[in-house]
């Protein structure tokens, strides 16, 4: 389970540092809806 939180973790720091969601997506595999729901919590 904490490598799933730290996962999560980067996906919302490399956000921050790229302010790119679709460039996190790719990179991470992961879809915008995704993203989104983290970036909120």
């Amino acid at each position: 389970m904490d490598r799933e939180i730290a996962a999560r973790l980067r996906w919302v720091r490399m956000y921050h540092e790229t302010g790119n969601a679709g460039l996190v997506c790719a990179r991470c595999g992961i879809s915008r809806p995704t993203l989104r729901k983290w970036l909120r919590r």
